[in-house]
């Protein structure tokens, strides 16, 4: 067995023939945070990063949508014996005293069944534990050994986080307009995203404090695409009535589209929260403009408390159920004071650069 450690990423069921394109984004996203790597393969079904360390390219990748699991694993052969002897290797260097452990092997296996490695892996274990470590069940265990046999060679998890599920970055052609005003709006650009479009933030607000927090939401979004900066637009606006921010939103989305030749714009609403009128109006006035609405929030619902943690909100469930969403009436007064427009760029330091980069009183 190979002892250095590699990061494994293993793509989601629905791109598994998105590899090459995910493979591309790994490579891309590993050079936005400065990250050295030796080489991004293709074995199988799985991606393989040789990266110079481990521990932050795997952080770095687990960015990504696109991905089921990212794990950083020690790479061993593809033979039964070899694999248990992988295992085994690898669980007594984590394994604890007392610990109970559960091992799975997963991929495509020659020769034999998965069943019958995890059972020869599981007595490897127990009779070369020192700490007494015993196996557990599938609902009752502290530590999951996780095998992945593809097409070359075998991969042994050391550590592992679940991916973030969708599809890769720029599986669609073309940018996505996102107004971005509140929590929501925010959490429909990262659903954009995950849905593996290109995304042209734009950040309407009224107030400093607003400003502050747009600015938090779009550096938090911007930080999974994989490249070094991304374009943005950052607007101030003087809205009066009580709705009249997500239309004034709406509009300067509508104009970036259109300064940029996009052809869709984000309606950051969700059946499950306004009015069908509502939403409606909003995606009418996409239409209006000779532009296709985007309606990424439409059904989800399990999603949003996950997404409100990776956008730094909170749990958002329990006051999106308080919101009560109905159309803008005419006649509400809404002036653009003045627009920046910007890169925000991947990396430390982001929300202080962009703020600096947006001109006193805008």
């Amino acid at each position: 067995m190979d002892a250095s450690a590699i990061v494994a990423v293993f793509p989601n069921a629905y791109s598994r023939r998105r590899i090459p394109l995910l493979a591309r984004n790994v490579r891309s996203i590993l050079r936005a945070h400065s990250l050295r790597f030796s080489s991004v393969r293709r074995d199988g079904d799985v991606i393989t990063v040789e990266a110079h360390d481990p521990v932050f390219a795997s952080s770095a990748i687990g960015l990504l949508f696109g991905t089921e699991r990212v794990a950083i694993a020690r790479r061993a052969g593809t033979s039964r014996p070899e694999l248990v002897e992988a295992i085994s290797a690898t669980a007594s260097s984590l394994l604890l005293r007392g610990e109970r452990f559960l091992v799975r092997v997963g991929g495509r296996t020659a020769g034999y069944v998965p069943r019958d490695a995890e059972i020869a892996a599981t007595s490897a274990i127990i009779s070369s534990s020192k700490a007494g470590a015993t196996p557990g069940t599938e609902s009752s265990h502290d530590r999951l050994i996780h095998a992945h046999v593809a097409r070359s060679s075998s991969y042994v998890s050391i550590f592992s986080d679940e991916g973030r599920g969708g599809i890769p970055f720029g599986s669609h052609p073309g940018a996505v307009a996102c107004p971005v005003y509140d929590e929501l709006s925010g959490l429909a650009m990262l659903e954009t995203l995950r849905q593996g479009h290109d995304i042209l933030p734009v950040a309407v607000y009224s107030s400093d404090a607003a400003r502050m927090r747009a600015a938090k939401l779009v550096c938090r979004i911007a930080s999974s695409i994989p490249r070094a900066q991304t374009p943005a637009e950052f607007v101030r606006v003087s809205p009066s009535g009580a709705h009249a921010l997500a239309t004034a939103a709406l509009r300067a989305a509508i104009a970036a589209a259109g300064r940029r030749r996009l052809g869709r714009v984000c309606v950051p609403t969700s059946p499950l929260v306004h009015d069908e009128e509502y939403s409606d109006a909003l995606a009418g006035l996409v239409r209006d403009a000779s532009l296709v609405p985007a309606v990424p929030l439409a059904g989800v619902e399990s999603r949003l408390d996950s997404y409100s943690s990776a956008v730094g909100t909170g749990a958002i469930t329990a006051r999106l159920s308080r919101v009560r969403a109905r159309p803008s009436r005419g006649g509400e007064a809404v002036r653009e004071k003045c627009r920046t427009d910007l890169s925000v760029r991947t990396g430390p330091n982001t929300l202080h650069d962009v703020l600096d980069s947006i001109p006193d009183g805008c």
